[in-house]
């Protein structure tokens, strides 16, 4: 098994992984860290452990934003959360380990096998759309006001 690692998973200083073969993260998973400091000193001992650091296949990053936008969950992942799944899916026998929901949520609709680290996962898969809380009406992700009314937009469970 290979264990890919967000970076709540490095900062949970748990190096236990299900008993991993491998350990891996992604580069823009590093890059979030700041040198010096705690936990600087946590991704350093991730790494000094034989945590790998592998950039994913391009096309596995197209699939994950495919997904996450399908599902509604693009709006709430960085680019490090992106790119970790798709390393995940590059490898058929590889478990994400994240606390992240949002990221949890497209790892279930892709069949990324994942588990929590602090907290535990998800049990079903969920659909989200973006609607005002002023007037109700459906809109698209990303616009942070209703066209119609000015409300908020607020991000609602869908099915």
């Amino acid at each position: 098994m290979i264990a890919v690692l967000d970076t709540s998973a490095i900062l949970s200083g748990k190096f236990y992984f299900g008993g991993a073969d491998r350990v891996m993260t992604a580069p823009s998973v590093v890059r979030e860290f700041s040198k010096g400091g705690h936990s600087w000193r946590l991704m350093q001992y991730t790494m000094d452990a034989g945590m790998e650091v592998i950039a994913p296949d391009s096309e596995s990053v197209n699939k994950v934003r495919a997904a996450a936008g399908h599902t509604g969950d693009l709006e709430e992942l960085s680019g490090a959360d992106i790119e970790i799944m798709a390393l995940a899916l590059d490898f058929e026998d590889a478990v994400l380990f994240t606390d992240d929901y949002a990221m949890q949520n497209v790892a279930l609709h892709l069949g990324i096998s994942y588990e929590g680290i602090l907290q535990e996962g998800i049990k079903e898969k969920f659909y989200w759309k973006y609607r005002c809380s002023s007037c109700g009406k459906f809109v698209d992700a990303g616009t942070g006001t209703c066209p119609v009314c000015g409300g908020k937009i607020k991000r609602v469970r869908w099915k």
